[in-house]
């Protein structure tokens, strides 16, 4: 919460407002941030003045009900007026046992729904009007069946956010870039699928968390007989902008949607993500 949320809210600092104490904070469910309230205009020529600011605009035109996956320790700020379900692959005890570093377990969301966005079977086609999903796309084996599916969730007008991990940016920077053709060929051919999960496995922990030579192969294989959830994928902005580009094409899976997209922020040792909104056409 800062000043401009405060005055927007109406309330008066000191007068309205007062300080507690952590423990008493600790004592309260974790919940979403409380965003400002962004125009049109704003999602037209965001300010750009900081992450926290880009993730609001992202999900500023969000309305009604829907289903936020991977949100951990650091759920977006989805509007307050919106009902927001959270989703995981792990309840609460074992998101605990995976903890990043900085998280703490004050500070987790217990998940409503165990899915993922591989398998949202739990989720009835056209029930919800926004899925969100910030840094979960690229732990996801096959993308384009990730995004068709998220599609057919949505009702009319529905919208689905994503925020993505610039490559470039992170610990995937030595890796080979995700192309288009890559990943067409595994959304139509399992058996290529397959064989390309252990070689994304072997790749992560060579590349992106370099392992001793002796540890290499056990823990790679282990990894993968677990499904641990590395980052498969990786993109730019410039390659993910292209690949939605295909997918909502005249004919594509997510076609006609109107895509808002914007790239990461100038500074690299603030941002290391890019952001996109794709609304589905009304009825």
């Amino acid at each position: 919460m800062d000043g401009a949320w405060v005055a927007q809210n109406g309330f008066v600092w000191q007068d309205d407002l007062q300080t507690v104490s952590p423990s008493i904070i600790d004592a309260f469910a974790p919940g979403r941030r409380a965003p400002l309230d962004w125009d049109d205009g704003a999602r037209l020529a965001p300010p750009r003045t900081g992450v926290g600011v880009m993730r609001e605009v992202a999900v500023s035109g969000l309305r009604g009900s829907g289903v936020e996956f991977g949100a951990g320790a650091n759920a977006m700020p989805i509007p307050l007026d919106c009902t927001v379900r959270y989703a995981d692959i792990y309840t609460l005890d074992e998101l605990q046992l995976h903890e990043y570093e900085g998280q703490t377990t004050a500070d987790l969301l217990r998940p409503d729904i165990i899915a993922s966005l591989d398998d949202m079977s739990v989720i009835s086609d056209g029930s919800v009007d926004f899925i969100v999903a910030c840094h979960v796309i690229e732990h996801v084996s096959n993308p384009i069946a990730a995004l068709t599916n998220s599609w057919a969730k949505l009702r009319p007008g529905g919208s689905l956010v994503l925020v993505v991990p610039e490559m470039t940016r992170t610990f995937d920077r030595y890796r080979e870039l995700t192309t288009i053709e890559h990943l067409m060929e595994d959304d139509a051919k399992q058996e290529i699928l397959k064989v390309r999960d252990g070689e994304h496995f072997r790749e992560f922990y060579s590349l992106a968390f370099p392992t001793p030579a002796d540890q290499y192969e056990s823990l790679w294989r282990q990894k993968w007989a677990e499904a641990y959830p590395i980052h498969y994928h990786t993109w730019t902005y410039d390659s993910f902008s292209e690949l939605i580009g295909v997918l909502t094409a005249p004919g594509g899976r997510l076609a006609d949607a109107m895509v808002w997209s914007q790239p990461p922020l100038d500074d690299i040792n603030e941002c290391i993500e890019f952001w996109f909104a794709l609304t589905k056409p009304e009825a």
